[in-house]
């Protein structure tokens, strides 16, 4: 008999370091799986998701964000196994780590894992394409395989599921699991920059799903875009800079489009880390939307390479799109610190700030508060500052409409504020859902 047993690693009941193992019994199988191995930069040092004892047969990225992916050279330090991603995933984390280790040593601060473990871990990237199966192991007549599905959340994202190689008919008779899903994160409306999650999915047993919004839904998107597209063009028209704070992967991308398709008759820019992620997102234009429509809003925009463009930038009443997204180092630091007394000028946060961040304590105080150790700064902000919601996770109506539609044997509630409170509203919908703890961790499925 096929046996499995899931062990949360992280991201429990909160959001950051990420982290779960899947390990499959039974047979001559044995395999051990790592779904998506994070990091938490709010904290120093990082926080990384618990320790994972003995060897590791394969792992996931569901994506590239740094609470996601920021621990995986750690986790592969003294293994080698194969990493299955989207082929995108590879290049971004890579631009990621690198940019993480360079920050912690600008800050005086040691990561447990180097440049060498970085580029080791990089060299055992599995490209994994959406809806096609990836065989993991056989034993006698079983197989054990994972398929990928878009999750709708940045280019490349994916949901993994894993089929433990279990007859239908045989699972019900047993009482056992057959498979598991692990969304990462994940979004089922579409946006600018890209069509919504997969929904066609096959029958899920156990589903390991994200709770980030499941407390709130989102604002209405078209109104929002209209709001930000006011704030901009109101912000030039009185003569002032815009500044556009965003997340590198997605978020800069889609705006740009937004910003694009209500017509961009001033100077827009672009900085930071934003224009590698960029390029790389570029180059795989088949994981867009409307890769005609990304082209035409690219061709407005004028890269910033260095400080003298950034000088010459803000000279003239522009728009700015700049890292990081929430306020916690990058361009945006500097491009505070030359108008933040100005009224004229604003500072738009496109996406979730999270407590201890810049841009929460902003919200917050209406000071500006950088802890950089090159850019201490501590700021009474005089600009127009306004947070806006162009979220990539599902809402919290998204988030229950997506288990009626799955209709999992089990749920699995990470990656919130307050998973248990989530469980219990599904528990009360009549689904099976737990939030695993910091004392409860392993479940047998």
């Amino acid at each position: 008999m096929i046996m499995a047993k899931l062990t949360f690693l992280g991201a429990i009941n909160d959001i950051g370091a990420s982290g779960l193992m899947l390990e499959v019994g039974g047979g001559n199988i044995g395999k051990r799986f790592v779904f998506d191995y994070g990091s938490d930069v709010q904290e120093v040092p990082q926080r990384f998701p618990a320790a994972v004892k003995g060897s590791v047969d394969a792992a996931f990225l569901s994506h590239a964000h740094l609470d996601h992916c920021g621990g995986i050279a750690l986790l592969s330090k003294r293994n080698s196994f194969p990493i299955y991603s989207q082929p995108i995933t590879r290049p971004i984390t890579d631009m990621l780590l690198e940019d993480s280790l360079k920050i912690a040593r600008n800050d005086g601060i040691q990561l447990p894992f180097t440049h060498e473990d970085v580029h080791r871990a990089l060299k055992h990237f599995a490209p994994m394409e959406y809806k096609q199966p990836v065989a993991l192991g056989k034993a006698k007549n079983e197989k054990l395989t994972a398929v990928a599905y878009d999750a709708g959340h940045v280019p490349g994202s994916m949901m993994t599921f894993v089929d433990f190689g279990l007859e239908r008919s045989e699972a019900e008779r047993t009482k056992r699991f057959g498979n598991m899903m692990y969304t990462g994160d994940f979004n089922t409306d579409s946006t600018r920059l890209l069509s919504r999650a997969d929904t066609a999915l096959p029958e899920v047993d156990a589903l390991v799903m994200e709770s980030t919004y499941a407390k709130r839904d989102h604002p209405d998107r078209e109104e929002e875009e209209k709001r930000l597209v006011r704030m901009v063009e109101a912000t030039i028209d009185d003569g002032g800079i815009a500044l556009i704070a965003n997340f590198a992967l997605g978020r800069t991308q889609e705006v740009m489009m937004i910003l694009n398709r209500h017509g961009i008759d001033y100077p827009l820019y672009m900085d930071g880390m934003s224009r590698k992620a960029t390029t790389i997102i570029n180059s795989y234009p088949r994981l867009l939307r409307d890769p005609t429509e990304f082209d035409k809003a690219l061709r407005k925009i004028r890269y910033i390479n260095n400080e003298q463009d950034r000088k010459r930038a803000i000279k003239e009443p522009c728009a700015v799109l700049t890292t990081s997204g929430m306020l916690n180092g990058g361009p945006i630091v500097w491009y505070v610190r030359q108008m933040y007394d100005d009224p004229r000028c604003s500072l738009i946060l496109t996406g979730f700030q999270v407590d201890g961040s810049a841009g929460r304590t902003l919200l917050d105080t209406g000071r500006f508060v950088s802890e950089d150790v090159r850019n201490k700064l501590n700021l009474r902000v005089r600009m127009e500052v306004s947070r806006m919601d162009f979220s990539s996770h599902c809402g919290r109506k998204q988030l229950f409409d997506f288990v009626e539609h799955v209709k999992p044997r089990r749920i699995f509630c990470v990656h919130g504020e307050d998973t248990p409170a989530f469980a219990a509203e599904l528990k009360a919908k009549g689904f099976d859902a737990v939030a695993p703890t910091a004392n409860s961790r392993a479940f047998d499925i």
